[in-house]
């Protein structure tokens, strides 16, 4: 029976060692597994903070764009209500002129512009009267007559001629000077 026991406790002696050798090389493929998965995660991590800081770059700098875009526009349109307001502050002159000076552009006007037979239509302001036009000596040279109606605006007058009408209010005369000097005013102003 000895000999059966050597063989069994060879056997058992010899199943421990591999056993041991499985357990050895098992602990070791454990490691280089856990080394392997660290460096996944370390890699993967890294990649992701890497993407995540570009994006939070990129959303970052399109929104400095729109906000840059948002201020221009807003600047943009504080200057164009800036420049209304100078416009219409000098309609709003225009039409306070005192009589011989709003009467006197007003025939300027005229006379620039009248065509023989032209009929002038008073502003609704009541600053000059019919008698004020056909007295005139544009009116008597160029033969205007003055309609009975006065027109629905303020300031200046109409010309109702055969070929065509011409707008001589000072809204459309101040509207007119707007689109030649409007840039140059806004290049003072604003630099």
């Amino acid at each position: 029976m000895e000999g059966k026991e050597a063989i069994i406790a060879k056997i058992i002696s010899d199943a421990e060692k591999i056993g041991a050798e499985n357990i050895r090389a098992a602990e070791e493929y454990a490691l280089y597994v856990k080394k392997m998965a660290e460096s996944w995660e370390n890699d993967y991590s890294s990649a992701q903070e890497k993407a995540l800081k570009t994006e939070t770059e990129d959303v970052v700098a399109r929104k400095k764009i729109v906000a840059e875009l948002d201020v221009r526009k807003t600047l943009l349109k504080t200057k164009q209500d800036i420049l209304d307001e100078i416009f219409l502050r000098a309609e709003q002159k225009l039409c306070k002129l005192d009589k011989k000076s709003y009467l006197s552009l007003v025939l300027a006007k005229i006379e620039e512009c009248a065509d023989d037979g032209d009929e002038v239509v008073l502003s609704c302001d009541g600053v000059i009267s019919e008698k004020d036009i056909a007295d005139s000596q544009v009116a008597k040279s160029k033969k205007l007559s003055v309609a009975k109606k006065q027109g629905k605006f303020y300031g200046g007058v109409m010309l109702v001629g055969k070929i065509c009408d011409k707008n001589l209010t000072f809204h459309e005369i101040v509207l007119a000077e707007k689109e030649k000097v409007a840039p140059l005013i806004a290049k003072k102003l604003f630099g």
